[in-house]
């Protein structure tokens, strides 16, 4: 199509014969890609229509970049010139979509024709126009199909045949025809649209976060690789399948902290990893107390056998001994003093780290040194980088990066390492970021968490916004974690482990109810970011009981691998939360929390019968995959009792009764 507005799928030069428009989804006007998961359908939707009552047909044409030719599928009318269809997302990467819609001729005439056998018309003015149209469908034809379009012709041609002739135009060969040959001169096409697919792990991943530097089994020891290696099989069997270190490379002398980010500095004080650099590297370099590139390879190895994915943290924030301050001033911003400009952390008691100034003098120079820092890593065989505060450096570029990366290596995915103002965050999300980090944290009651989970799942963020629902982070210590209440723990897990598909902990302090923070912040105390821990790696508790036990029952139920197909019930009590989850494969789950971590809460909740396919009075079972209960529930308002002392969820499996011995 002709398009001279500039606005995604419009047909609407008057010399188009037919009207393109209102093409969903797509992004501001197409501007950013919608994105999709590998092995998702993707819908897709537009107002088609012409002048008159010709009769119309559309389709989609696709195609994965790694193709030269394009695919096509059918669009189907559904209602008030509103056309659907849909394709198949098989694999990761880019792929291009456009719409194409045309005045059926063909069509048009079969209407006609069917028409009038159906009332007892003559049918004679038509033929020699359906002689034409066979004529011209003969020349697009298969070698079989020729055949017998040759002979339909014939039978068009005598006009003692006429009957015949209807009966023909009415038949299901005839249409298959049509749809195979279409006279397509009359048509209009959108220009092209795009989406990103994303690995299965963007949308369903469940998120184990640690120090490498703190898995020795000895105290006083610096962790290494190895360390962490002997720790897969722990962490695999509690049901992880991402884990993430802070940066792992050489850390800053001068401007290091000490304990609590502090100035004071004892001479075993390790610094923070998120001040990179010293004299023995920087980025592309290991830790050399962690081990070596080899040692790294082989945790990647390892942890690969156990289906785990490495995440690294890629934090853009250099020492003032990282090499690139000598190798490369000017790509820092000098004070007036001549020493470059430091720049500190929010909650910094004293700035460790630099930022780079990006203009247009130095940014593709600046790029194309970061694009090989990450080739370093990707190499390894790192696939997903978690980007600490993209939002401290221009967004198109961090665009172009991931463009680069992903063309050549389209699993890699990109994580947005920031809590940050919304349109920021979104903004960050459309431009190539696969993942975000989410305000799941400071969402709490009922009313906050329902608005939220809504937003993701409703609102136009669905096309391009894929949260992590993060517990708590080296970074973060949540207010609504500092009481070290074994309950109030235990309902955030549950909460971001069924609301989202993709959730996270950082571990041990997680697991081991490590809840002291520093006064009055949402730091952590003596946190781990400043000093090197000493973990019982050995130790259960009621929490990785749970932790284990419910990732176990996200990887058997496909309902919880997803985020946005979710259902927010009424409760008589507004101390509880009831939100229902299903997939196709007629997986139905439904999760009702007491978000009181000290009282017990009871109430009827409306179970959405419409969604499960019950009627008022027909028994269900609601099944408790962690405690194996079942209760036999009838219509929509059943009761629940949760005392957070025991359990304070439900996490149900609706399920068919069979009868009393079910």
């Amino acid at each position: 199509m002709n398009n001279d507005t500039g606005i995604a799928g419009l047909a609407i030069l008057h010399n188009d014969p037919v009207v393109i428009e209102n093409v969903i989804p797509q992004i501001d006007h197409g501007k950013f890609p919608v994105k999709v998961i590998e092995g998702d359908t993707f819908f897709v939707q537009a107002d088609i229509f012409a002048n008159g009552n010709n009769s119309l047909a559309a389709r989609i044409l696709y195609k994965h970049e790694s193709e030269n030719n394009w695919r096509e599928t059918y669009l189907k009318p559904i209602v008030n010139d509103r056309w659907e269809g849909q394709f198949p997302v098989e694999k990761t990467g880019s792929y291009k979509y456009k719409i194409k819609a045309w005045i059926d001729p063909i069509a048009t005439w079969q209407s006609e024709m069917v028409r009038r056998v159906h009332h007892y018309l003559s049918l004679t003015d038509l033929l020699s126009t359906g002689v034409s149209l066979l004529e011209s469908m003969a020349g697009k034809a298969s070698k079989e199909d020729k055949t017998l379009v040759k002979e339909a012709i014939r039978i068009f041609k005598d006009q003692k045949r006429a009957d015949e002739a209807g009966q023909l135009a009415m038949s299901f060969r005839f249409t298959e025809w049509l749809n195979r040959y279409p006279d397509t001169t009359l048509s209009t096409e959108t220009f092209d649209f795009e989406i990103i697919s994303n690995h299965k792990k963007v949308e369903f991943s469940s998120w184990y976060t640690m120090f490498p530097r703190s898995a020795s089994p000895f105290k006083g020891r610096h962790g290494t690789f190895q360390d962490v290696v002997n720790l897969l099989p722990r962490i695999a069997n509690m049901g992880f399948d991402v884990l993430n270190f802070p940066p792992i490379h050489p850390i800053g002398n001068e401007k290091r902290k000490g304990k609590n980010g502090g100035k004071k500095l004892e001479h075993d004080d390790p610094g923070s990893p998120y001040a990179t650099g010293n004299s023995y590297g920087g980025h592309e370099t290991v830790h050399p107390e962690l081990g070596t590139f080899d040692d790294f390879k082989d945790l990647v190895a390892e942890a690969k056998k156990h289906d785990i994915s490495i995440a690294l943290d890629f934090a853009l924030q250099f020492s003032p001994d990282h090499p690139w301050l000598t190798g490369h001033p000017d790509w820092f911003e000098k004070q007036s003093s001549g020493s470059s400009d430091l720049t500190a952390s929010p909650n910094s008691t004293q700035p460790d780290f630099l930022r780079l100034k990006i203009n247009t003098g130095n940014s593709e120079e600046i790029k194309n040194a970061v694009l090989q820092i990450l080739q370093v890593w990707i190499d390894c065989g790192v696939q997903i980088f978690r980007i600490a505060e993209p939002d401290f450096y221009p967004v198109g570029w961090w665009q172009e990066i991931i463009h680069e990366v992903n063309t050549k290596s389209p699993e890699i995915i990109f994580y947005a390492g920031t809590v940050t103002r919304p349109k920021v965050m979104n903004y960050l999300a459309k431009s190539g970021f696969a993942l975000s980090d989410s305000y799941f944290m400071w969402r709490n009651s009922g009313y906050e968490l329902q608005q939220y989970i809504n937003e993701i799942a409703y609102s136009e963020q669905k096309d391009f916004f894929r949260p992590i629902f993060r517990i708590n982070s080296p970074d973060l210590n949540p207010y609504n974690l500092q009481s070290g209440h074994e309950p109030q723990q235990l309902i955030r897990f549950f909460l971001a482990a069924t609301l989202s598909g993709c959730y996270g902990i950082y571990g041990p302090v997680f697991e081991q109810l490590v809840y002291e923070a520093f006064p009055g912040k949402e730091d952590y105390w003596n946190s781990e970011k400043y000093e090197i821990k000493h973990w019982d790696w050995e130790k259960e508790t009621k929490i990785t009981y749970l932790i284990t036990m419910i990732n176990k029952i996200r990887k058997e139920n496909q309902a919880l691998q997803q985020t946005n197909r979710i259902h927010t019930c009424a409760v008589q009590n507004d101390q509880i939360l009831a939100y229902y989850k299903s997939h196709d494969n007629g997986n139905k789950i439904l999760c009702v929390v007491n978000l009181n971590a000290h009282h017990r809460q009871s109430g009827m909740v409306q179970v959405p019968l419409h969604l499960i396919n019950k009627n008022h009075d027909e028994i269900f079972i609601a099944h408790d995959l962690i405690t194996d209960a079942r209760y036999e529930w009838r219509g929509e308002w059943n009761y629940v009792e949760l005392d957070p002392h025991i359990l304070p969820f439900h996490l149900l499996r609706i399920e068919d009764y069979y009868g009393e011995y079910y």
